[in-house]
C-alpha cells in the first residue's frame, strides 16, 4: 500500500527519505518515477545522508551511476542509477544491475519506465509529482 506525502522544503524531502532509509534491509531495487527536477537525486541524497554517509550525492544524469559507501549495519552501498539517456534496451547490459544486487546494497533507478516493464521486478518504488515551485507529492 502506497502513502501519499506532500514536502514543502528539501528539508521536508529529506525527513521522508530518512524515515524512508530506516525501512531499508540491503538488497533491494527502489524505482525512482518522476519528471526532470522533481526530487529524485534529492531523496537519494537524504537517504545515504540518513544512513550516515557524508559523501556528495551528485546527480547520474551524465555519468549514468553513483556509488555511495555506507556504514550502517544493513546497508553497505547505494547505487543510484539515471536510465534517462538511453534510447535502446541492449545498452543496459553494461550496466550489470543483476551483479549490482547484494543482500548489502540498495539500488536506486531514475526513469525505469523509460523501457516499459523492464523494470517490473523493483521492490519498492517511489513517486515525484510537482505541485508548485517548492511543493512535491511524494508517493512511497
Amino acid at each position: 500500500m502506497s502513502e501519499k506525502k506532500i514536502s514543502h522544503s528539501l528539508e521536508e524531502t529529506n525527513a521522508l527519505a530518512a524515515e524512508f532509509a530506516l525501512s531499508l534491509k540491503g538488497g533491494e531495487l527502489v524505482a525512482l518515477i518522476g519528471d526532470l527536477g522533481s526530487g529524485k537525486t534529492t531523496f537519494v541524497r537524504g537517504v545515504v545522508e540518513a544512513l550516515g554517509s557524508r559523501v556528495r550525492v551528485k546527480s547520474p544524469t551524465f555519468t549514468v551511476m553513483n556509488e555511495y559507501p555506507i556504514d550502517s549495519e544493513k546497508v553497505k552501498k547505494i547505487v543510484h542509477v539515471d536510465l534517462y539517456r538511453f534510447k535502446d534496451p541492449k545498452h543496459l547490459g553494461g550496466i550489470e544491475l543483476d551483479d549490482m544486487m547484494k543482500e548489502y546494497t540498495v539500488v536506486f533507478v531514475e526513469w525505469p519506465d523509460i523501457f516499459g516493464k523492464m523494470f517490473a521486478k523493483a521492490d519498492r518504488e517511489v513517486r515525484f509529482k510537482f505541485v508548485d515551485e517548492d511543493t512535491r507529492e511524494i508517493e512511497i
